[in-house]
């Protein structure tokens, strides 16, 4: 997919490369701290065929919590984080100039998030978005805010896209607004969120054995 002149213009204002560095720290950290608090192995009590979904969980506060974390240390450069209330549950919002992003984890780069009446009404302002037509000479017809989701996973693959969804009623047409976050080179110092530590692979006896043999 080509790069769209809005993509280097208003997207690219709010997340420039620096930006999109710090999406990708934080969202490796917090997978790595969901892990660490859904190991079965250090506690028993989570081995049950429910894991997966606890693990789902944790990982949804944790990508939020550390984007919100990376915020509060002024690691973005114009952009802040609040979160919003959505009737018994909050999601984090990072606002810039010209969009507001949310985040969401898929399964698969082609799965379509599950919908919601926040999702739906960020589709139906980008539908009439201008900018998004590609007529960036015409005025919003409102002060709405782009509305972009982080969606980021996966279970064969590993991405990260910022995509603006812009049909009201079909909620699996979008428009891909960055490259793959997750592949991004590093290009800023490692963010220290928290101490993880590494898990401890052990290998079994007849492994162990074929090793030592083949030194």
């Amino acid at each position: 997919m080509t790069k769209s002149t809005f993509f280097l213009t208003e997207v690219a204002k709010d997340w420039s490369e620096h930006n999109l560095t710090v999406v990708q720290e934080a969202i490796l950290a917090a997978e790595a701290a969901a892990l660490a608090r859904s190991d079965k192995e250090s506690d028993p009590l989570l081995d049950s065929p429910n894991l997966a979904n606890f693990r789902g969980v944790v990982r949804w506060h944790m990508v939020q919590k550390h984007l919100e974390m990376a915020a509060e240390k002024g690691l973005f450069e114009g952009i802040e984080a609040g979160w919003v209330e959505l009737g018994g549950f909050h999601v984090l919002e990072l606002r810039g100039k010209f969009t507001a992003v949310t985040t969401h984890h898929l399964m698969e780069e082609d799965e379509t998030p599950r919908e919601s009446t926040f999702r739906r009404r960020g589709r139906e302002v980008n539908e009439v978005s201008p900018l998004l037509k590609g007529w960036e000479h015409m005025a919003p017809e409102t002060d709405d805010l782009l509305h972009l989701v982080l969606v980021h996973g996966g279970k064969t693959s590993e991405f990260a896209y910022l995509r603006a969804y812009t049909d009201g009623i079909d909620r699996a047409v979008y428009r891909q607004l960055s490259s793959n976050i997750k592949l991004m080179p590093m290009l800023l110092p490692s963010i220290d969120f928290e101490p993880v530590a590494e898990p401890l692979v052990e290998l079994n006896p007849a492994a162990a054995e074929g090793k030592q043999a083949n030194a």
